[in-house]
């Protein structure tokens, strides 16, 4: 029995040593990440493949692997599309703009699979946002996503004092997995300077049963903040300070404050401090044929400093637009120059 009690610490702990939610350094990046209505800020198709090693110093540390894409879609007259993006094919191109001003419908999604010791937990979610213009230079938006969610305890790699623990086997050998729906929301305010929102996670509360056995642990509520503010520095250099919040009941609340330095519009390096006692450093450029890469060093710092040791985090993504509209564009070229067509 006393390995039953072990293993119900564990799941009731998860938000402290099994994180229930997947982490992501490069929310600050891309705020959909944690948030659904975060998701079309600029008028482009973001995708995006993410793959996460947590704590490298610790055998059994957090591994995370997701897949997660936005796009604005077109709904009527007075909604705004996706834009024409690097339509010249550059190959270092310049990351979109925020707009505002304009009504926006979102679709997005994502699936992942995070794995921590014995525990793995396997998510898929589609997501739909409205944003609307405040004025002419703010939207609000809103955001709201369904998914369902599988969280398995893996037998093989639970180690028994006892190999003939009957009780273990009585309460989760026959099975070890729970299913169940999930949901986030949130909320967004934006322009092309700054942008800021919160949102939660798990908003169901689910409360974790293995095959009919209850346990005293629930998938907790998890709420987040973000917010970023563009300021230009040079003629080729801009500099944006973000901030991420993290905050569950009954477990300690994280901040990861920072500022990120922007070249031409293509490159950045993204230097974050985190309240947990954690260096975050961020490097990313965008590539040929609208894909951008980003890699994300994370230190512990104090007392857990070679303890959990680093983390390391990778991202692929492609930014997409409209095709250009050649026909458009010639039809528009001649009526600026045929001076009838002005009066």
């Amino acid at each position: 029995m006393k390995t039953i009690l072990i293993i119900i610490s564990l799941v009731s702990g998860v938000g402290l040593f099994a994180q229930q939610t997947a982490q992501f350094g490069n929310a600050s990046f891309n705020p959909f990440l944690i948030n659904p209505a975060a998701g079309g800020m600029s008028n482009i198709m973001q995708l995006e493949v993410t793959y996460r090693s947590q704590w490298s110093g610790y055998n059994g540390g957090p591994r995370t692997a997701q897949f997660a894409g936005n796009s604005v879609i077109k709904a009527g007259d007075k909604t705004q599309g996706l834009e024409e993006f690097n339509y010249h094919d550059d190959r270092f191109f310049s990351l979109p703009n925020r707009s505002a001003g304009m009504i926006k419908h979102v679709v997005g999604g994502y699936m992942y699979n995070d794995a921590v010791g014995p525990f793995s937990k396997t998510a898929i979610q589609g997501s739909y946002a409205i944003h609307l213009p405040l004025t002419k230079e703010i939207n609000i938006g809103a955001g709201l996503g369904l998914g369902y969610s599988n969280l398995r305890l893996d037998e093989s790699r639970v180690v028994l004092h006892d190999e003939m623990d009957n009780a273990y086997a009585t309460f989760l050998g026959s099975s070890s997995t729970f299913n169940g729906l999930d949901a986030t929301g949130g909320i967004v305010a934006y322009s092309e300077q700054f942008s800021f929102g919160v949102s939660s996670q798990q908003i169901l509360n689910n409360k974790i049963t293995f095959n009919s056995n209850e346990t005293e642990s629930r998938l907790a509520r998890h709420y987040y903040l973000h917010g970023s503010y563009l300021l230009p520095a040079s003629k080729y250099i801009d500099l944006e300070p973000n901030i991420v919040g993290k905050f569950t009941k009954k477990s300690p609340s994280s901040i990861e404050a920072g500022v990120r330095m922007i070249y031409k519009k293509r490159s950045w390096l993204n230097v974050q401090y985190r309240t947990s006692n954690a260096l975050v450093f961020r490097v990313g450029s965008t590539l040929v044929k609208n894909l951008y890469v980003a890699y994300g060093y994370e230190a512990s710092l104090g007392k857990l400093t070679g303890v959990t040791g680093s983390s390391h985090e990778i991202q692929l993504g492609i930014l997409l637009g409209n095709n250009r509209n050649i026909d458009k564009e010639i039809e528009d070229s001649k009526k600026q120059s045929d001076p009838e067509s002005k009066e």
